[in-house]
């Protein structure tokens, strides 16, 4: 035996224990050093497959009414009479100023401030007020940038929760799909994602006159109404961490807050400049609670009581990722039980074993013992595909099983190519060696074409494809890989140690 021979077959035997080890966490269901255990999709393993709308008005909104809010407060540093800066239509903002006289220079600050707004008009109004309208520029980037910002707002509070594998993906314009396999709580997992959680401080305003005159009233958790300032001091863009926890002096259930540098900075101005004051904590539009500051806080640390301890736990996962830019709408929501993904195994498992025996009978009946080169093929190609899917952590759906099926008849249809070449140069009077070199030779160059006609179709599939699609194309993609492997590089091999030869007629059994 040559030392050619030596290390093809040295390579061949690297191969095979390098996929045995890749498989290994899928049979002992356990993350190995290499890989990780095949994951099933949702249709094979159940769960929950949503697709929200985002409200990308309220987005455009949102950030009008903070853009408003700082300018109005910019104005009144600088001592500028603004009684309210309100958002209509969803792209306009509307300053009313007290007199008309401080018109041209609050037109400066906020063109000089915020660019982002053009100036309409000015309507004067009874008592000398003076209303200042601007519209946004760019509505159709703020939109864009909601959805983005809501995918990724998504992706963090599901990491946190524990769905193993799931799908977040853009759909159109305004629209995202999720699909979390393995969920059975699927009212608690909407709790979670469809939270806007926009978290605010304010200071509860009780006997200053001007400052009742620039109040809203909220609802606290409790029923009871509360008047706040109209601007937020500090919104949970801040948090660096949100935990549940217990009061220890109550022993009641909250949410433990932890603010960033900058946030714990912020707080401390806060408390330090209204001691005495309710400092309101909103999530959402609604009080959770409201204590009285009596110290300066400089610690970095906040609390939000009067809430459960399941609610604390939820609280805490969606804090934490951050608020969404906009509310979500559900369009569409289905379960999949986790019995229709085992009979959807069960049968993908049938169509895949039926048709390797078929492919089996066939190729032995037809090709003698070459034909038991193709079977040996087949096995260590099916072995290949699912070491190449725990490798790189795929997720196998049921396309992803047809897609199997369909690598059974794509890979021996590769050897059919090769056998049929041989047997030419059998018919024409070459020798045994000369004609599986020369059967491989010629059958390579069409091998390689189909093949990669296959495998820029899954590309293309795998590219522009979402969910299921995407699952098939994985699996195709893998499978002419490994299909290129086995029928040029492992056939080949089988054809050099073994002679493969009919004893009566002692030529090349094909």
């Amino acid at each position: 035996m040559s030392s050619d021979v030596k290390n093809k077959i040295l390579i061949f035997f690297a191969v095979i224990i390098v996929a045995i080890l890749f498989l290994v966490p899928t049979f002992s269901g356990t993350t190995g050093w290499f890989s990780r255990p095949i994951s099933l999709g949702l249709d094979l393993r159940g769960g929950a497959h949503l697709v929200y709308e985002v409200q990308v008005k309220e987005a455009v909104q949102g950030r009008l009414q903070n853009i408003a809010n700082s300018a109005k407060s910019d104005l009144r540093k600088d001592k500028i009479p603004v009684l309210k800066a309100n958002v209509f239509d969803t792209d306009k903002v509307v300053f009313t100023l007290l007199n008309g006289t401080t018109s041209s220079v609050s037109q400066d600050k906020i063109k000089e401030n915020y660019p982002e707004l053009t100036f309409v008009k000015e309507e004067p109004q009874e008592g000398g007020q003076l209303n200042l309208i601007y519209t946004i520029k760019d509505t159709n980037g703020i939109e864009k940038a909601a959805v983005l910002r809501s995918v990724d707002t998504l992706r963090n509070r599901i990491d946190q929760f524990g769905v193993s594998e799931p799908i977040i993906q853009r759909k159109g314009e305004d629209q995202i799909i999720l699909q979390m396999p393995g969920v059975s709580d699927v009212d608690g997992l909407k709790k979670v994602i469809g939270s806007v959680a926009k978290l605010e401080f304010r200071i509860v305003v009780e006997n200053d006159p001007e400052q009742l005159a620039r109040s809203v009233v909220l609802k606290g958790k409790d029923g009871e109404s509360y008047r706040v300032g109209d601007t937020s001091l500090m919104t949970g863009d801040v948090i660096k961490d949100a935990r549940p926890s217990f009061d220890g002096t109550t022993a009641q259930p909250e949410i433990a807050l932890t603010f960033t540098s900058e946030g714990g900075r912020t707080f401390y101005r806060i408390t330090s400049d209204n001691v005495g004051k309710k400092l309101a904590i909103i999530l959402d539009n609604i009080v959770y609670s409201a204590p009285v500051i009596r110290d300066a806080i400089s610690g970095g640390s906040a609390s939000i009581s009067g809430v459960s301890m399941e609610e604390a736990k939820q609280l805490s996962l969606i804090l934490k990722a951050g608020a969404l830019p906009a509310s979500l709408t559900i369009l569409e929501e289905r379960t999949v039980g986790p019995s229709l993904g085992r009979e959807s195994i069960n049968k993908g498992i049938m169509a895949i074993t039926v048709g390797f025996v078929a492919v089996i009978f066939f190729m032995i009946f037809y090709y003698r013992k070459c034909g038991v080169i193709a079977v040996y093929s087949l096995g260590l190609n099916l072995l290949l595909i699912l070491a190449l899917l725990s490798a790189f952590g795929a997720t196998l759906t049921l396309p992803g099983l047809a897609g199997l099926a369909l690598t059974i008849g794509m890979a021996v249809d590769s050897n059919i190519i090769i056998f049929e070449r041989i047997r030419d140069e059998l018919l024409k009077g070459a020798s045994r060696d000369v004609a599986v070199e020369a059967g491989f030779a010629k059958a390579f160059s069409a091998i390689i074409d189909s093949n990669l006609t296959t495998l820029l179709t899954g590309i293309v599939l795998f590219y522009f494809g979402t969910g299921p699609v995407r699952g098939f194309a994985v699996t195709l993609t893998i499978g002419v890989l490994t299909t290129l492997y086995c029928a040029t590089f492992a056939s080949r091999l089988a054809f050099t140690i073994f002679e493969l030869k009919d004893k009566k007629t002692n030529t090349l059994s094909i």
